[in-house]
């Protein structure tokens, strides 16, 4: 524990440090956004005009410039991430994104078989310049994604042909309707669940060897996540806190007001729920673990699915399980749970 104080204490310490050297030069894109870098023509051999249009073809092919990442750390649709660039190539990248990609760069997604073909796209958010030998401070959100075409370039750092995605929206809705309402009775029992682990856990005083690395990663998490903030007020920390209901449900809102792609309202009398709003419980759905490495293979494929009825059913299929080891939890600490719910 004292160590944990101390480490927390070190990196305030240099956090504050850090500001303190230049405190004014920060910078938050409110012209620059995916709009803009989708209207962008860009001159790639062998096209012909109709790569702006995207007449009688997928969407039309534009650059990009990628930013290394593990899989495990893939973002989905709303999700932000805090990076310090400091190496010379990765603020070169930097500077390349701001000022011919109007701010928006890829995540490479690195497995043992090279990079990913399904890319999350994100906006450069906000940025930092903290001087010279500091590099730069910067947030992305992820705001569509894209299937590479092509690498153009690996030295010094990678730029690619990619073409955005587009889901495939079922022209009836029902289904969906169905698969989104068995998620959101899955969030609540869910939570219940767990509830009822934390309390019987705290009452007995005994965690186990998996609560316990759980606890240690979230703590390290924490760390990270204070020294990376400028802003000292307790909304992150009050995040954590929420429970698997209430992260739900704050990633469908992020994932709904970050989400700029048209869509047609389907030829029903009466809609549930739109393609937009469905889209949104479709993403919600992978982003509820405190730490989301935990889920990199289910939100992976989640990434990779062009279907929002098929990406719906895998999130499903991934709550079941997490029902299922919870269920076997609960038995373990002497709980009882319904085996008939959902």
């Amino acid at each position: 524990m004292a160590l944990r104080v101390a480490l927390l204490l070190f990196l305030v310490g240099v956090k504050a440090f850090i500001s303190s050297l230049n405190p004014q030069r920060r910078s938050t894109l409110g012209l620059n956004d995916i709009s803009e870098w989708r209207d962008l023509v860009f001159d790639f051999p062998g096209t012909g005009d109709d790569r702006r249009l995207g007449v009688e073809q997928d969407a039309p092919p534009k650059e990009i410039c990628l930013l290394p990442f593990p899989f495990s750390q893939v973002l989905l649709q709303g999700e932000t991430k805090q990076l310090r660039l400091y190496e010379e190539r990765f603020i070169h990248l930097f500077e390349d994104c701001m000022a011919n990609h109007c701010g928006v760069v890829g995540m490479g997604l690195l497995a043992k078989s090279g990079i990913i073909q399904t890319i999350p796209l994100c906006e450069i958010e906000a940025y930092n310049r903290m001087g010279e030998g500091f590099g730069i401070f910067v947030t992305i959100r992820v705001v569509s994604r894209a299937k590479l075409v092509d690498l153009t370039q690996q030295e010094p750092y990678i730029k690619a042909v990619c073409t955005e995605c587009v889901d495939e929206i079922p022209p009836n809705l029902d289904v969906p309707n169905l698969v989104a309402s068995q998620i959101e009775n899955f969030m609540l029992l869910l939570s219940s669940m767990e509830f009822q682990l934390a309390k019987a856990t705290e009452k007995s005083g005994n965690d186990d060897e998996e609560d316990e690395e759980m606890q240690r990663r979230i703590n390290v998490a924490k760390l990270d996540d204070r020294f990376f903030n400028d802003d000292e007020d307790e909304e992150d920390e009050n995040e954590r806190e929420l429970d698997r209901r209430g992260r739900f449900n704050r990633a469908y809102q992020i994932a709904l007001a970050t989400d700029t792609n048209g869509y047609f309202l389907p030829k029903q009398d009466t809609v549930e729920r739109t393609p937009k709003e469905l889209t949104a419980i479709s993403w919600a759905s992978f982003c509820t673990e405190i730490l989301e490495e935990e889920d990199a293979t289910f939100r992976i494929q989640a990434l990779d699915c062009e279907s929002l009825l098929d990406r719906l059913k895998l999130a499903s299929h991934m709550l079941q399980g997490k029902k299922a080891a919870l269920q076997k939890r609960m038995e373990k600490a002497g709980l009882k749970s319904d085996e008939n719910d959902l």
